[in-house]
């Protein structure tokens, strides 16, 4: 009779296991999934390319919003300088311009995906540069 018991006491362990198994699984994937965050930073606004003798004009953004993905653990080591926008004037004639700021133009780190800019259009005046 004492051989019995010891048999149902190692198949109750093995069902124990098996729980422990099956909820440790799910809690990985679940912290597998979980890793993947969103985030949405002010990205400065970079102009390059401006033509020689024309400056911008009066207000002009600061920065961008910028809607990032990724893994958590990179979007919260993000640091001010990791993402940018870089807009090109190059061409750009005086007066009124309105740039697009397109996911393409943000400079991000690697495994970081742009997945919105706010506002997707700049409008910026440029004029004659004072001598």
């Amino acid at each position: 009779a004492g051989m019995a018991r010891q048999v149902s006491a190692l198949t109750r362990h093995w069902e124990l296991k098996l729980l422990a198994f099956a909820v440790s699984m799910v809690l990985w994937a679940f912290v597998m999934t979980s890793e993947k965050s969103e985030l949405i930073i002010a990205a400065p606004l970079e102009l390059s390319g401006i033509p020689d003798g024309l400056e911008v004009m009066g207000e002009r953004p600061d920065s961008v919003d910028v809607q990032l993905h990724g893994l958590r653990g990179t979007l919260l080591r993000l640091g001010p300088d990791r993402v940018k926008a870089r807009v090109n004037l190059t061409g750009a004639k005086p007066g009124e311009v309105t740039v697009r700021v397109l996911p393409e133009q943000i400079m991000v780190p690697p495994g970081v995906t742009v997945l919105r800019v706010s506002p997707s259009r700049v409008h910026l005046v440029l004029g004659s540069a004072r001598s």
